[in-house]
């Protein structure tokens, strides 16, 4: 017995020395993110040319996203609407006049059914996924969302750049906290080119707090804000896909940029937190005061895209 103990102490000293390592099963976890792209466009004097260029070079890319619409603009663009869905993409259903904060129950119930029916009458696919103005939501569109059958909301950021999926206990419907920009002087808006852009901020800003949320979670940040490292970079694709240099950033940004990018399902399958309705975190902060909207450069001044893409020619 002592012959054999001596035996397997003299192999290991052996591996020590040599510098060699012994091979075990436990897997270390990824340190590459997991992402899904919002973007967001409503009434806009472009229609979807915006829209239709940032969605064909994310489909270059293999980028999977979401889509912030009205039923209004969908119903105004439908055929578009339609060929973009083929692309990656999901709908989401969303409230641009006010966010929904301490909206009554059966006025948020009546706005949601009137988004639901209006999408799903253009594209005949369910939606799946609410949200309105600034992302927003409150426990009254949980249980909304809960009645009809809705599984996942958006809301307002919580966590700084990480993304949180939250589950509320007893209920079907997961909350999807959004990525938020840390950065004191852009604090409070979702990292989005819109906040950056219409608060006076460059592409050269946006595209470091970008390369800032891939940076792995600390053991602080995962005890606080949960175990799962999650981004949503948002893009109103007015700015994204048509103003040239924010179309270059976003561009740059995904090929210098190693994120897991998945559909929706995967994105929420687990939730960093499981707690009673009532401890669900609510950001009700709206950072765009008329004081501090104040473009670096005019919308007008900055220069286009070329040869922008249509909807039937994406991904060719």
């Amino acid at each position: 017995m002592k012959k054999a103990i001596y035996i397997i102490v003299s192999l290991l000293i052996i591996l020590a020395i040599s510098g060699c390592t012994v091979e075990t099963n436990v897997e270390e976890p990824s340190e590459i993110p997991k992402g899904i792209m919002i973007l967001i466009e409503y009434d806009n004097p472009i229609g979807t040319t915006g829209l239709t260029t940032f969605v064909n070079e994310m489909k270059k890319r293999e980028i999977t996203g979401l889509l912030m619409v009205t039923p209004e603009f969908v119903q105004a663009n439908c055929e578009d609407i339609k060929e973009i869905l083929k692309h990656d993409i999901e709908i989401v259903a969303s409230h641009v006049p006010a966010p929904f904060w301490d909206v009554p129950y059966e006025e948020q119930k009546a706005r949601i059914t009137e988004m639901v029916e209006g999408i799903e009458s253009c594209t005949g696919e369910p939606v799946r996924i609410i949200s309105s103005r600034y992302m927003a939501s409150d426990l009254t569109t949980i249980k909304v969302a809960e009645e009809l059958g809705i599984p996942y909301i958006t809301a307002r950021g919580t966590t700084d750049t990480k993304a949180t999926v939250y589950q509320p206990a007893g209920y079907n419907v997961k909350v999807l906290s959004v990525s938020n920009i840390p950065l004191v002087t852009f604090k409070y808006g979702s990292l989005c080119d819109y906040s950056f852009f219409e608060r006076g901020g460059t592409t050269d800003i946006m595209y470091e707090e970008l390369k800032r949320s891939l940076e792995p979670l600390t053991s602080k940040e995962k005890a606080r804000y949960g175990p799962y490292h999650k981004i949503t970079p948002v893009s109103h694709t007015r700015i994204g896909g048509y103003l040239k240099p924010w179309m270059d950033m976003w561009i740059k940004f995904w090929d210098t940029s190693k994120v897991e990018w998945v559909a929706l399902d995967e994105f929420m399958a687990e939730p960093d937190g499981v707690m009673p309705l009532w401890q669900i975190p609510l950001n009700k902060n709206s950072p765009y005061t008329s004081e501090k909207m104040q473009q670096a450069v005019p919308y007008e001044d900055v220069e286009k895209v070329n040869n922008p893409c249509a909807a039937p020619d994406i991904g060719k």
